[in-house]
């Protein structure tokens, strides 16, 4: 019935305890591990004994470059060659807990499943252009622009900030420097741009959260039509491209009516600056309350307690019903 794709990069212990929170033998698994930092992945080991919970590993994987997109897709195209059964594709990361059982979570998307709805949020991109950003760097040389502990960010010289605005995204050329966990971030050359604004032009540009629950048609779909890898080749060197290469390639397509803004997820967003919040027990009235069957970010080390008790409601509420 599913194909879960598991993002993950530390703390395998709280992984291993998603894993077991999902596990259905009719369900295939595919953990994916960002291998840069050499984690201790032994809490997960006894799951990958299972058929039907298969791994892959990755170092060349930093924040805000391909990576992530190129694993998201990799993931899906492999879990259709993995298993033929599954009907939908649902992209989580180790720090996410399902907030309903997966009686629950099945039978909502087996509703889905005969109108083929794909559940992504999808929101088209204001154009902005290249005079209207602020300087990140106005610097000669690269700045540090943030360290996120797995990657170490750095803007180029007198490069935009790509975070003023979404469209923004597109107007900077990213790379990501393999095992060592760096990322540079610089304003994209004038033919690049070029390229981009007439593609853009032709395909509106879409964004949204990079975590979306999909149905196999599209994701077949994808692999043979030609526009996912035109788009890909165009996209891929943008800022955070896994926020945006799907959205855009669902909107520009046969699929564009199938799409559901409701993704399932609870994100919390506080403050001026955009940034997921980590769940802590303040939130559990928020999450007893809500509707969304997956939530983010939680982790252990920040606050056990919220884990245990969403894991532990949902327990109970399986054996209630």
């Amino acid at each position: 019935m599913i194909a879960y794709h598991i993002l993950c990069h530390d703390n395998f212990k709280q992984v291993a305890r998603l894993i077991q929170s999902l596990y259905t033998e009719s369900d295939v698994f595919l953990i994916d591990i960002d291998d840069g930092k050499q984690p201790k992945t032994r809490a997960i080991n006894g799951w990958l004994k299972k058929p039907n919970v298969h791994v892959k590993r990755d170092a060349n994987i930093g924040w805000g470059a391909s990576g992530t997109l190129r694993k998201t897709i990799n993931g899906a195209f492999s879990l259709l060659e993995l298993d033929s059964s599954w009907a939908y594709y649902i992209v989580l990361s180790g720090q996410d807990l399902p907030l309903k059982s997966n009686e629950h979570i099945k039978r909502q998307l087996t509703e889905g499943a005969a109108s083929r709805t794909n559940f992504i949020r999808c929101f088209e991109a204001p154009l902005v252009s290249l005079d209207e950003l602020a300087i990140n760097n106005p610097n000669d040389h690269c700045v540090l622009w943030g360290d996120r502990g797995h990657t170490r960010v750095y803007a180029k010289p007198r490069s935009i900030n790509p975070q003023d605005a979404m469209y923004a995204r597109t107007l900077v050329d990213v790379a990501e420097v393999g095992e060592e966990g760096a990322v540079y971030v610089g304003t994209a050359d004038p033919y690049l741009r070029k390229h981009r604004e007439t593609f853009f032009t032709r395909y509106p540009f879409y964004t949204g959260a990079n975590w979306f629950t999909l149905h196999r048609s599209f994701l077949e779909h994808m692999v043979s039509d030609p526009f996912t890898y035109e788009l890909y080749s165009t996209i891929k060197t943008s800022f955070i491209p896994d926020e945006s290469f799907f959205q855009t390639c669902i909107m520009n397509g046969p699929f564009r009516d199938t799409v559901s803004q409701n993704y399932g997820r609870l994100i919390l967003r506080p403050g001026p600056v955009p940034r997921v919040k980590v769940f802590d027990m303040d939130d559990w009235s928020v999450i007893e309350k809500c509707d969304e069957l997956f939530g983010r970010k939680f982790d252990t080390r920040h606050d056990q307690r919220i884990v245990d008790r969403v894991l532990k409601a949902r327990l109970q509420n399986l054996q209630a019903a």
